[in-house]
């Protein structure tokens, strides 16, 4: 017993000199590891796809490690930091990285120690390592979510289990009387404690590292979802389309399709700037899948397209599978009865456009259809479009409308609908505005700017107006026939007021349908500034002769229009949505008052278009406006809906 006291003194005098040594070791191995995870970082690796290089970066620091020690320590029994450096190494690296540090630890032990012991000294570098790999099993990921000091004592426990198992198999292996059995023993004792501090230096770079990527995880998810719906944004949509493709080889199958609400700003001036879009929730994926049940929920993706837009992603089918699909040719009208609910007495008009997805050119094509998804859109004022060609999809429609107008102008016959005019006093029917309607070949509407959009760049934008004043004008001569003799309004802009002889010409078209000009209001727009101001003021004589008058619509929004009602001869006001829709303010009050004073000193009515409750129908009464205009009294309707409106 005295002898053994005697060896571990021996022992202690011999190791204790070599304790700062070994604690350098240490703090030099956890400055390694955390520059390894910096520099690994700044290349853009999660911890995850870092494996590789730790198992390179520990290999290296056991090598040098390994080094040092044989350079700058004495004795047959030197603290070392390898086996904390293997079990680290599977530990974070797994066995990928794990046999890679093993590889360099025998290499090092052959480099500096000889084959003395090599085979003893393998194997239980061989144990730590496969320890650290049954460590990161047992241990990943809960180590990059907590860091914890069971975690730690954890790894630690198992560190001093396999250095007992380690040191027990070198015994049997070289036998107790060929080992300095006491000095290693010993000497692992000593080293535990700097053992502990190593891994829990280790857990808690590796834990710091996590959030990291946690955090630009976070990061990366807000920058694609909408805040407001919790929906995936297009910024997802598109990296979504690249993986597709990438997965498929750029040959599989999909479709997108786009809801748009198109009165969006209707529903703004209806219940005010809204907080929230409103129209999706975070239950959209299940939705849509209800209103499409014949498609598979695992094939459909719900993507925030934009404000009013939704978009739907459907994998595994082209265009013509998708067409033939039940329910999707109803699915505008039934996204209006889900978001109508959301929102009562307001009917919303969706536009579906079905686009196949094709896969990229290049790597550095864009992949999603913006322009087609666009032009099909403006295709349609509701309803659903499957949009095989885009570019073939806008000529058909242009090619239509263009068609559409010479025989409008040739037959008199342009689509119009009849949005009802009330006097506030009394509710009295007193007119009605035109509007066009117009649909194609499958019934389908066509947004009225874009039929005045494409005229207009076509120079034709006053045949457009002459050939909606033949419509009216006939439309009148149909309510004379029926008793009911009102004013209608018809949009004119100034391209068809400086046409020379535009007045006579439609003093003779009231003339030969037998209209007296009273029945006929022309609405002055303004697409365009009012110029050529001799032409103009003959046409305006004329008009006035044959006793039409004149409105000027949107007043206050357009040009110059307190001028245009201080030089001509106006007899109408129409009031802009916008303000009518912020009636409730104070200042909005202030400049409906303002106008109404306006307006009535210059001789003309004032007409709140835009009306749609009764609470600005009381308002506007009390502030003074003569007529209201919207959807409190009725939407616009076609031809003959109207006239029966009109006699009952």
């Amino acid at each position: 017993m005295d002898a053994l006291s005697r060896v571990s003194a021996q022992v202690l005098d011999s190791a204790l000199p070599s304790l700062p040594l070994y604690l350098l070791q240490a703090t030099a191995v956890i400055g390694m590891i955390g520059v390894l995870l910096i520099a690994t970082r700044r290349a853009g690796h999660a911890i995850e796809g870092r494996r590789l290089y730790v198992g390179v970066a520990l290999g290296l620091i056991y090598l040098f490690n390994s080094w040092f020690v044989a350079r700058y320590t004495q004795g047959v029994v030197k603290l070392h930091l390898g086996f904390d450096i293997l079990l680290v190494s599977g530990l974070l690296g797994g066995w990928r990285g794990g046999l890679t540090c093993l590889a360099a630890s025998l290499l090092a032990r052959y480099q500096f120690a000889g084959t003395q012991y090599f085979l003893p000294a393998g194997l239980e570098a061989t144990l730590q390592m496969l320890a650290g790999v049954w460590l990161r099993r047992r241990l990943h990921p809960r180590m990059l979510n907590e860091l914890s000091l069971r975690v730690i004592l954890q790894a630690w426990g198992v560190r001093i289990v396999v250095t007992a198992l380690g040191l027990a198999l070198g015994v049997a292996i070289i036998g107790a009387n060929q080992l300095p059995v006491e000095e290693l023993a010993i000497q692992r004792l000593l080293a535990l404690p700097l053992s502990l501090l190593m891994l829990g230096a280790v857990f808690a770079l590796v834990y710091n590292d996590a959030q990291i990527d946690a955090q630009r995880q976070r990061e990366h998810a807000w920058l694609r979802i909408d805040p407001i719906s919790g929906l995936p944004n297009m910024r997802a949509l598109g990296e979504r389309l690249q993986h597709y493709w990438r997965d498929n080889d750029g040959i599989g199958k999909a479709c997108l399709i786009v809801a748009e609400m198109g009165n969006l700003r209707d529903l703004r001036l209806r219940y005010g700037p809204l907080q929230d879009n409103g129209l999706w929730q975070r239950d959209s994926t299940e939705e849509v899948h209800r209103l499409l049940p014949s498609l598979p929920a695992g094939q459909l993706e719900i993507y925030q397209f934009g404000d009013a837009a939704l978009a739907i992603l459907v994998r595994d089918l082209t265009l013509s599978e998708l067409r033939t699909q039940p329910q999707i040719t109803e699915l505008a009208s039934n996204l209006a009865d889900r978001v109508g609910r959301d929102w009562p007495g307001f009917r919303p008009l969706f536009r579906c456009a079905v686009v196949e997805l094709k896969p990229p050119a290049a790597a550095d094509d864009g992949h999603l259809p913006f322009r087609a998804i666009t032009l099909a859109l403006s295709a349609i004022e509701s309803g659903v479009v499957f949009f095989d060609d885009p570019i073939q999809r806008d000529s058909e429609i242009d090619a239509l409308i263009e068609v559409a107008l010479d025989r409008w102008l040739q037959q008199g016959d342009a689509p119009l609908c009849y949005q009802p005019k009330h006097r506030l006093q009394d509710r009295q029917l007193v007119g009605a505005e035109a509007l066009l309607r117009m649909r194609d070949g499958e019934g389908r509407l066509i947004a009225p700017m874009r039929v005045i959009s494409l005229l207009r760049r076509q120079g034709r934008l006053a045949e457009l107006e002459w050939a909606t004043l033949q419509s009216a004008i006939y439309f009148l001569q149909q309510c004379r026939r029926d008793g009911t003799e009102l004013k209608i309004a018809v949009n004119v802009s100034a391209e068809s007021l400086r046409l020379p002889g535009f007045g006579l010409r439609l003093q003779e078209l009231l003339a030969l349908h037998d209209v007296p000009g009273m029945m006929l209001r022309l609405e002055i727009v303004e697409w365009t500034e009012i110029v050529e101001r001799d032409v103009v003021d003959a046409n305006i004589a004329q008009l006035l002769a044959a006793e039409v008058t004149l409105s000027l619509d949107d007043f206050g929004a357009g040009y110059s229009t307190l001028i245009l009602l201080s030089q001509l001869a106006i007899a109408e006001v129409k009031i802009e949505q916008a303000l009518i829709a912020t009636l409730s303010d104070a200042k909005s009050q202030s400049i409906v008052r303002f106008i109404v004073e306006v307006a009535h000193r210059c001789g003309a009515i004032v007409v709140a278009e835009g009306t749609e409750t009764l609470a600005q129908e009381q308002q506007l009464r009390a502030l003074g406006v003569d007529v209201g205009q919207g959807y409190l009294y009725s939407a616009a309707l076609p031809a003959d809906e109207f006239r029966r409106f009109a006699t009952s």
